[in-house]
């Protein structure tokens, strides 16, 4: 397992699609109970830590999603 780079509260940005967002909670490594997706993923994804965060969508609405680590970054 690595060690999380964010916590609770921390402003990040989704590297991919720009949106910033803020995260609401941590898991160390992946936790279905989290995806809402059903997410099929390389299990080297898997064990790095994810986040759920409240990101702010193209229209200004806020939108829960749970990213893993990769595709976020500080603001």
């Amino acid at each position: 397992m690595t060690e999380a780079k964010f916590s609770v509260g921390d402003r990040i940005r989704h590297v991919s699609m720009g949106h910033h967002g803020v995260v609401v909670a941590v898991d160390r490594e992946y936790s279905p109970a989290h995806d809402d997706n059903d997410l099929s993923l390389n299990p080297s994804i898997r064990d790095n830590p994810w986040y759920k965060v409240t990101l702010e969508d193209e229209h200004g609405k806020a939108v829960d999603s749970y990213l893993s680590e990769s595709q976020i970054d500080a603001e």
